[in-house]
């Protein structure tokens, strides 16, 4: 069930991304893969974010790379629908950006 949107990783998730160990950067980067072929594939316990008036664009998704780690993206409509990915990093900063 491979994904028929495209996935970006914008320059702020990249810029996060470098930021993070480099054995972080290589599970996110399995779990981006994995992603692209089966968004609904159960490891990556994707769920919608709830709006509580974060820095969010309404509609994101935040998906797990590990039990520590979460990234999050959002569909722009404005390109045809890609997938655009925003932000990543650990669950404690997860919970103070998007609450």
């Amino acid at each position: 069930m491979h994904s028929t949107r495209q996935n970006v990783r914008n320059d702020e998730y990249m810029t996060l991304l470098g930021r993070l160990p480099r054995e972080i950067q290589e599970e996110a980067d399995v779990a981006f893969r994995l992603f692209e072929d089966n968004p609904s594939h159960p490891s990556l316990r994707s769920h919608p974010l709830k709006n509580k008036g974060r820095r969010h664009v309404l509609g994101s998704v935040s998906v797990s790379i590990n039990m520590d780690y979460r990234a999050v993206y959002f569909v722009d409509e404005t390109t045809g629908g890609n997938n655009v990915w925003f932000w990543i990093g650990s669950h404690k900063s997860f919970d103070k950006e998007f609450g």
